[in-house]
């Protein structure tokens, strides 16, 4: 395989495996490997996790022997926190994002946080972060992420942190701080210092360089959530670039220059650099579609000229009022009067879930967010041609299959300075 001599590796450390790949200056994959996480619980062993990442950071560097590694970048699972002491040992489990013991700690931050904050919730970073003071703590202990965790290890300083993972902790990233309204939850002097995605905080450590027989340390560079990494891969990088994931539910993150907040609509915003990623997710999607019919990705029957008869149905989380797009779990599936040729009735799903799309994206536009320009799939209904020429056709915008979509493929190209070029 041809490749240059300078690579950058990304490490997903996903919900159930870690995933690590390191691709050239041209985007190319030079090596890849994954091994299964050893637990899935809500409460994880740090230790197990580091070596786990180790691991397959090991194998992958063994395949890119004679390359030189430029830099690592790291995401992991937003919300997923615990406290170390002021040398990095582990004092807690690693309370993955899924964990909500913390419902006591979360109604306190109810009253105080600002309803566009991430911290809400019990699985929030912040409120975790409250069940860990209800704990006996030294004073010099550090509350960490678990892509922090990963960074130390790595040999990046104890205590620093991206601007993503900081949001479910409570981070204002639009004044780019910690706010003062924290002062009131928890004791600040545990929160780790913010710094940008895509900003260099260190080099690999003596030791490990040594044990993977690197001459050049790489540097380790500031990474972001697998979600986000995820949207990265596809390599979108122009205001207005969109992603829709056309999963069991949709879900959409648009590039724009503003940042748009609006909690009733679950509409939110991650920084990158001078731009944001805009978004939100309908409980529609592909999930109802698999009710009725099994999609396979030609579905040839259904023609792209046949009306919709069913023009809202499957409408439970989303509506047209007032161009906006509202939560009213009341709100029935319209499916009845029913066309009688199947056909008709799988081409006015793929048409619905469509006019959600569309929906979403002018919900996005009437929020302040750039109007949409492109969208690149991703998900198991991007294979489908059919309801790739719908959504087209609905859209009004070039509809673009992603080739990469793999969050290590993302972190790898944050590593090259991705986040860097998005630009108007």
């Amino acid at each position: 395989m041809k490749t240059t001599h300078s690579i950058t590796v990304g490490i997903d450390v996903g919900t159930s495996a870690c995933r690590v790949m390191a691709i050239d200056e041209q985007g190319s994959i030079v090596a890849s490997d994954r091994l299964a996480m050893p637990e899935t619980g809500t409460m994880q062993d740090p230790a197990m996790q580091w070596q786990t990442v180790k691991l397959v950071l090991g194998q992958v560097i063994t395949q890119c022997a004679g390359l030189t590694i430029k830099a690592i970048n790291v995401d992991a699972t937003s919300g997923s926190v615990m406290m170390t002491n002021h040398y990095g040992r582990p004092i807690s489990a690693m309370l993955m994002y899924h964990d909500d013991r913390a419902i006591e700690q979360s109604k306190k931050i109810v009253n105080l946080a600002p309803a566009h904050s991430g911290a809400h919730g019990p699985t929030s970073g912040l409120a975790k972060l409250c069940f860990f003071q209800q704990q006996t703590l030294p004073s010099e202990a550090q509350f960490i992420h678990q892509a922090d965790w990963i960074n130390f290890n790595l040999g990046a300083p104890l205590g620093i942190t991206d601007e993503n993972n900081a949001l479910k902790t409570g981070y204002d990233p639009v004044k780019r701080r910690w706010p003062q309204w924290l002062d009131h939850v928890t004791n600040t002097h545990y929160l780790p210092v913010v710094v940008p995605v895509g900003k260099t905080i260190g080099r690999l450590s003596t030791a490990l360089c040594r044990e993977f027989k690197l001459t050049i340390p790489p540097d380790i560079i500031a990474g972001t959530t697998d979600s986000i990494a995820g949207v990265i891969a596809t390599g979108i990088k122009q205001t207005g670039q969109a992603v829709t994931s056309l999963g069991s539910t949709l879900v959409v993150k648009l590039i724009s220059g503003q940042a748009v907040f609006v909690p009733k609509q679950g509409i939110y915003s991650h920084r990158l650099a001078n731009r944001w990623l805009v978004g939100g997710a309908s409980n529609t999607g592909g999930a109802p579609l698999r009710h009725f019919f099994l999609i396979k990705p030609s579905t040839s029957s259904v023609h792209k000229s046949i009306s919709s008869h069913l023009r809202w149905s499957i409408v439970r989380y989303c509506r047209q009022a007032s161009a906006s797009l509202f939560d009213d779990p009341t709100y029935a599936p319209r499916l009845t009067p029913g066309p009688a040729s199947d056909v008709h009735f799988c081409h006015s799903l793929l048409q619905s879930i469509a006019n959600i799309e569309r929906l979403t994206y002018q919900c996005l536009a009437a929020a302040g967010a750039h109007p949409v320009t492109a969208v690149y799939t991703v998900g198991g209904g991007a294979k489908n041609p059919i309801w790739t020429t719908i959504r087209e056709r609905t859209l009004a915008v070039p509809i673009v299959l992603a080739t990469q979509t793999e969050a290590a493929y993302g972190n790898a190209l944050i590593a090259q300075g991705h986040i860097n070029t998005l630009c108007t």
